[in-house]
């Protein structure tokens, strides 16, 4: 009789998991979308109004530059 009270307890309680399953996907999901906005946003901020245009036209240049290095590489 316990055994039986117990695996009725533990199927209650996987079934209430997979029901609850795509609440918590739901919920890291929207987590993940917030972060990946807001590291966005932020790298936004700093790219446009910290970086003196100096500096946007230095980070240029070398980005260029290792592509020019990496395509005569190969």
């Amino acid at each position: 009789m316990k055994k039986l009270l117990l695996y009725l307890f533990i199927a209650i309680a996987i079934i209430g998991l997979i029901f609850n399953l795509d609440m918590v996907l739901n919920m890291i999901l929207s987590s993940l979308i917030f972060i990946l906005v807001l590291g966005a946003v932020l790298y936004g901020i700093y790219y446009f109004f910290i970086q003196t245009p100096s500096q946007r036209k230095y980070k240029r240049a070398l980005r260029k530059s290792k592509r020019r290095y990496r395509n005569k590489k190969k």
